[in-house]
């Protein structure tokens, strides 16, 4: 119980640290909750298959090739630099339905989750620096699950409540200046850990 009390409190506290995943996530929620959701699900899946990799002992294979290492880290920060300038453009205020357009697809939310999450390869060393903390040698593969799914829990938990405040925030805001002020400066969030990213 004492170590699981830890490993709570320290992922708890990691994950209200301000990232691409919490920015991704506001940026979704001016948009409407359910964007929200569907992009969590994303962020869920690319915790998973993280947490997949250090059970399985690939993830550390991974960090051991320079080669691969490098070539995930500049293909996330180009996706993320990417995703921060489309949002820079255009801004992202409440939407409004307008008559001939089509609403956002869930899958599309659901797949930029996935790979919000997934461009940033050092959640992979986090995982490999922190579990070990936590597991036993001769249940490491049963701790490394059951923590993960901590993590995902605690995961879900802050991701929601961020998507909560920033729906209330949009829908205060609305279609303003203030609502593209906020989503702009999310944007430029998004580039500068993009830039962080690259430069390792």
């Amino acid at each position: 119980m004492e170590l699981t009390l830890q490993f709570l409190a320290v992922t708890l506290l990691l994950e209200i640290t301000p990232g691409p995943a919490m920015l991704f996530v506001l940026y979704q929620s001016a948009h409407g909750y359910r964007y929200v959701l569907a992009g969590i699900l994303g962020l869920l899946t690319a915790n998973f298959v993280w947490i997949s990799l250090v059970a399985t002992g690939l993830g550390l294979l991974i960090t051991q090739s320079p080669t691969a290492y490098e070539i995930l880290r500049y293909l996330g920060a180009a996706y993320l630099a990417y995703m921060g300038y489309k949002i820079c453009r255009y801004g992202i205020g409440k939407q409004q339905p307008v008559a001939g357009t089509k609403p956002k697809k869930y899958w599309k939310i659901y797949l930029q989750g996935v790979l919000t999450s997934l461009s940033n390869p050092k959640a992979l060393l986090f995982f490999l620096a922190l579990f070990p903390n936590f597991t036993r040698e001769q249940f490491f593969v049963e701790d490394i699950l059951y923590f993960g799914a901590l993590k995902l829990v605690c995961l879900f938990i802050v991701m929601t409540t961020y998507g909560l405040i920033g729906s209330k925030v949009f829908d205060y805001v609305n279609v303003s200046k203030v609502a593209n002020i906020i989503g702009r400066s999310l944007g430029l969030g998004i580039v500068g850990a993009a830039i962080a990213i690259a430069r390792g």
